[in-house]
């Protein structure tokens, strides 16, 4: 590499200005006074100056932050030339530049290929060039500074000419000879209307990849304006076409890296996570996808065809995603979902004194005959009789939190219009003094691809209205659920269930039946109720696993950074910790029933679980192993005071340590 210099030199003349001095002689005698002079002419006043131009910033050698606005960029028969400019984290321009790279992923009939320069095969040299990637070290490239920060790098790039669309590509700084940091990784220009996904889609469950865990995770682009370019950085390497395509010659005529785009996508992503399919196409291709040849790049993902891919045919207004999805009953599962609830009658007694509810099922609003739809324990699909599970537990409630499940058997009977009444048996409020009641309701139709596994099922879920075993007052169940109803099944995008009749609708809400304050679990070594058990399912113990090796494993999850993906679930921003319920909650802790646990704390210690961290916890009031008394202890108000210094806005608030906005 060559590397000119071409300034403009100013030069600074001073002129010096002499004064002459005039010396005096004896006085003499006084001499008679003279007459009254005459006023002067009072003066013009002066004309104001003109201000002065800002100084300019001096120039640096070196920088912790390296910002870059390409002023300019062209393709030439075989060269790629840019003209840029380089700022430290002052805004002072960087002179001294001597690392640059660019890359050219070119759009061809096959999508967007960015070939590598391969060594010759057998005397041969690479006759394959599409797009391509230079460097400083690149033979012909030349690097010139035309002024303090300013720049142009030309280089050869045999896969371009003056036509050439794709996505452009620069990253400047970062050699270890000088203190110039790194920039990001540019994306100049990108054709529009030529992706088949969105940054948008990839960090509806991603949040943030380049603060995750994820694999190349310190590549992630950002455009010209500041903003995430996740798709179209990826493309620059991760191309349409996989580097294992060759030719006869043995060259390949694909992009810079093995797997594609759409393989990582299509592929990769088929074991994301419990819940997830990469059949609901339209949770990635928000828009139909580009391409609908099944020969074509993407479709040979699934669909190999084996050779050379074929060129993309246009959907010119088809959209494959419905037969996808028809496979796995996603639409199916979706109409369900959308289309039922379900509803129980607040809780009275009998004349035998049972504590009853009655649940009703309804399609667009109006009462079906649940009766007629529901076979229990069916383990065949049935479109005729497609529910095979219609049932519900008794809760009890006190201040907005379940606080246990007080039975679950019961005797049933169905009314005219086919609605189920529950009439619960064994029930002993001894110990639920204070607690309303109320009952949970859960309806499980099989999907039509159901293979006797509870994951090919959809629930409805319900919970009944609260009433006052004392005094019969009803008042409406309004538990807190911090959640959007969306922020589950973005990423588990099955719409079916998860285990054991419950799902991801709603926000996981179906969850809370078991997965309440009252019921002393332990799902998976994370922490009991519905807050800290989806924490530590995702980030803290709860997500790790060993592998056949014995080697620790985390889910998927892991590769969304917890301090940056809050937002993932909790859509509407931080939560005020002064509306959490200041009661307590049962905790397994340390693998021992019996415990209890205060509310903010648990839902921390579920990932922040050092022993730093809970002591911290415990000076401040927290507690995660206080025996549960026999009575009452639900109404048991605790000592934590977290809010005081974590709340949003406070000194050390959660939404400095955590993100809340996309």
């Amino acid at each position: 590499m060559r590397i000119f210099t071409s300034r403009k030199l100013a030069y600074l003349v001073a002129l010096a200005l002499t004064g002459a001095l005039v010396g005096c002689g004896d006085d003499g005698k006084d001499g008679v006074d003279g007459a009254p002079g005459t006023p002067g002419i009072p003066g013009t006043p002066g004309t104001p100056g003109t201000p002065g131009e800002p100084g300019t910033p001096p120039p640096v050698t070196s920088s912790t932050l390296t910002n870059v606005k390409v002023i300019n960029y062209s393709f030439g028969e075989g060269s790629i030339s840019y003209e840029f400019e380089i700022t430290d984290e002052n805004n002072n321009p960087i002179n001294g530049l001597v690392a640059v790279q660019a890359k050219v992923a070119a759009l061809t009939e096959k999508g967007f290929i960015n070939n590598r320069t391969e060594s010759a095969i057998d005397g041969k040299e690479d006759n394959i060039h599409i797009g391509g990637a230079v460097s400083q070290t690149t033979e012909g490239a030349v690097l010139t500074t035309l002024s303090d920060g300013q720049y142009t790098f030309t280089a050869p790039m045999a896969g371009v000419n003056a036509g050439t669309e794709g996505i452009v590509w620069l990253k400047v700084g970062g050699d270890k000879t000088t203190g110039i940091a790194s920039s990001a990784e540019l994306v100049v220009n990108k054709p529009e209307g030529a992706f088949s996904t969105t940054t948008e889609a990839c960090y509806s469950c991603h949040v943030d990849y380049a603060n995750g865990n994820g694999k190349h995770s310190s590549h992630v682009a950002q455009g010209m304006e500041g903003e995430v370019t996740f798709v179209e950085g990826c493309l620059v390497c991760h191309g349409s076409v996989s580097k294992g395509i060759k030719n006869a010659e043995g060259f390949s005529i694909g992009g810079y890296a093995t797997n594609t785009l759409s393989k990582i996508g299509h592929i990769n992503h088929q074991n994301f996570e419990t819940g997830f399919t990469v059949m609901n196409c339209s949770s990635c291709h928000v828009e139909a996808p580009m391409n609908i040849s099944i020969s074509g790049p993407g479709c040979i993902d699934c669909h190999d065809t084996g050779g050379v891919p074929g060129n993309i045919v246009p959907n010119n207004g088809s959209d494959v995603r419905p037969m996808h999805e028809k496979k796995q009953s996603i639409n199916t599962n979706k109409t369900i979902k959308d289309t039922y609830t379900v509803s129980g009658t607040p809780l009275t007694q009998n004349a035998d004194s049972l504590w009853c509810t009655t649940m009703s099922l309804y399609k667009d609003g109006t009462v079906v005959d649940l009766h007629s739809l529901y076979i229990s324990g069916q383990t065949a699909y049935n479109a005729t009789t497609p529910i095979n599970y219609a049932g519900s537990y008794l809760h009890g409630v006190y201040n907005k939190s379940v606080t246990g499940r007080i039975a679950q058997n019961y005797n049933e009977s169905y009314e005219t219009n086919g609605s189920k009444t529950m009439c619960y048996t064994g029930v002993d409020l001894t110990n639920w003094s204070g607690a309303g009641l109320m009952a949970s309701l859960r309806v499980s139709f099989m999907a039509e691809n159901y293979a006797g596994s509870e994951r090919n099922v959809v629930t409805i879920h319900g919970y009944t209205d609260i009433t006052d075993p004392t005094t019969g007052v009803v008042s409406q169940y309004d538990r807190r659920h911090n959640v959007a109803d969306n922020s589950c099944t973005t990423c588990h995008n099955t719409e079916a269930n998860f285990h054991k009749n419950g799902n991801f609708a709603e926000g996981g809400i179906g969850c809370v039946a078991c997965h309440n304050n009252g019921q002393d679990r332990n799902a998976g070594g994370s922490g009991p109720g519905f807050g800290p058990m989806v924490h530590s399912m995702h980030w803290g113990k709860g997500s790790k696993s060993l592998d056949a090796n014995g080697k620790e494993i985390s889910n998927a999850a892991d590769v969304i950074a917890p301090e940056t993906s809050c937002v993932a679930c909790h859509a509407d921003g931080a939560m005020d910790l002064n509306l959490i319920p200041n009661q307590f909650i049962k905790a397994r802790a340390y693998g021992i029933s019996g415990k209890m646990a205060s509310p903010v704390t648990a839902n921390c210690y579920a990932c922040h679980t050092k022993d730093s961290a809970l002591s911290h916890m415990q000076s401040m009031g927290g507690s995660i192993s206080e025996d549960v008394p026999a009575t009452g202890w639900f109404k048991l108000s605790t000592q934590e005071s977290c809010a005081v210094c974590h709340n949003p806005g406070s000194s050390s608030g959660i939404d400095k340590y955590h993100k809340f906005t996309r």
